[in-house]
């Protein structure tokens, strides 16, 4: 197919199957590669999340003359991708554990009789021989890796299934491999190449720095109090709260419910219960959801106002993947990170640490430059935070026969402000103050220190 030929071919299926008029630069860039006849490279696509990531597969499958197969890590977005193209009735077919033999035989007949030309799967069932074998025997003109990070982060911990994609691709055979991720350091990229992609893989970058999500970082000294002035305003809401652990959920969950309309989410609920939370949290333009990271790589609820990391994730990837849920609209978005809250440090809490800008040192980090200026940050439009509960307890401290860590305590749990907390978290808070050099002992009385 003609250069030109296949530039209207792409327009026309674009407005005609998608109902799209326009299609974003680095996505013809990435479809043309794909499609392009010959032998070509590979490709390798980093595209921030809401940046349109799925039609750079789903045209080029629905004009791809052979068989397409979409791997993704986690079965709820392969459903996701399956009500995609149900909703745009291209016919494809899901391939996953839980499916009897049969089932399983229904998928690949389907597939060897041209019924349908598109198998959305996973790489356990991609492990096994005879499915890989059946699989071999057909013309497969595209294989996409979606979420491409987790090849190389999973495949060397808990999903080693992943270290065997290189010996699975060798079998099948494809014309052309892509694989897209919306976070990918130059460790992983080199890696992805090394062991899937090949060392001459094209990659396609579309930017990490998603300049619609404004950037904020606080150091809590109550940090409940912090979540709760955010939310309160309700255009911040629908709005995530991620927690590193599943017990941490449940409970801030349950602390917030007194003042927001809040569902908690983690990977050890049931899968209804999971599918209802889901379903309940994407129809309320209301509510908060507190999780794992369990939502940060499923989530597509579109109109997510904030996101606030109550504790960090270990890597700047994983943070960029998470707080990317939100403003998937086009529209303005604040991601928060709490600093220091965390079980264990995170490279993160450096980074967010430096001087400059936070938007910058997060994208330099990644690799990466910053195209143009800061598009907003609390460091570059001096939007910077102030801590909640620093006034009251600094008022607190005027008073003179107050002198020690108890009587401070003590009178904090009797204010307004600190009734949502509990006697520990006050404790625990001026304790923090303290040791940060907030409040300091003089003549054996504390002080607030401005």
């Amino acid at each position: 197919m003609e250069t030109t030929d296949l530039q209207e071919t792409i327009s026309t299926v674009a407005s005609q199957v998608f109902s799209i008029n326009s299609i974003r630069p680095y996505q013809r860039l990435i479809i043309t590669n794909i499609l392009e006849r010959g032998k070509r490279p590979n490709l390798l696509a980093i595209l921030p999340t809401g940046a349109g990531k799925s039609l750079c597969f789903m045209l080029p499958a629905v004009i791809a003359r052979g068989v397409t197969i979409i791997i993704y890590p986690l079965l709820s977005l392969m459903a996701d991708q399956k009500k995609r193209f149900d909703r745009l009735s291209i016919p494809a077919l899901v391939l996953r554990g839980g499916m009897d033999g049969r089932d399983k035989e229904e998928v690949l007949s389907a597939l060897s009789q041209g019924k349908a030309r598109i198998l959305i799967t996973n790489m356990e069932m991609l492990s096994q021989e005879r499915i890989v074998r059946r699989l071999s025997r057909l013309k497969i003109s595209l294989l996409v890796i979606d979420e491409a990070h987790t090849v190389i982060s999973w495949g060397r911990s808990f999903r080693p299934v992943y270290s065997l994609l290189g010996q699975t691709v060798a079998q099948l055979n494809p014309d052309r491999i892509a694989a897209f991720t919306a976070t990918c350091d130059e460790f992983t990229a080199s890696a992805l190449k090394e062991e899937v992609l090949g060392n001459d893989a094209l990659v396609i970058f579309g930017g990490l720095d998603r300049t619609n999500i404004i950037y904020h970082r606080l150091e809590p000294f109550f940090p409940l109090l912090d979540i709760i002035a955010i939310l309160t305003d309700p255009s911040a809401r629908p709005a995530l709260v991620f927690c590193q652990s599943r017990d941490l959920v449940g409970s801030l969950s349950g602390r917030l419910s007194s003042s927001f309309r809040t569902y908690a989410y983690h990977a050890g609920m049931e899968k209804d219960e999971r599918t209802r939370i889901e379903k309940a949290f994407y129809s309320d333009r209301e509510a908060v959801l507190v999780s794992t990271s369990a939502y940060g790589m499923r989530g597509d609820k579109c109109g997510l106002r904030t996101c606030i990391h109550y504790t960090l994730p270990q890597t700047v990837s994983d943070y960029l993947q998470e707080s990317g849920r939100i403003g998937r609209d086009g529209r303005k978005a604040h991601a928060y990170a709490f600093l220091g809250s965390g079980f264990h440090p995170s490279e993160l809490d450096d980074i967010l640490l430096r001087d400059g800008c936070i938007r910058e040192n997060l994208v330099s980090a990644m690799g990466s430059g910053l195209e143009g200026i800061c598009a907003g940050c609390d460091v570059c439009d001096g939007s910077k935070l102030e801590p909640q509960g620093l006034a009251e307890t600094a008022r607190a401290l005027r008073i003179p026969y107050l002198r020690t860590e108890a009587d401070l305590v003590r009178l904090l749990a009797h204010k307004r402000t600190f009734r949502v907390l509990s006697e520990n978290e006050i404790r625990h808070g001026v304790r923090k103050l303290i040791s940060s050099g907030k409040i300091k002992v003089r003549f054996k009385r504390l002080k607030f220190v401005k």
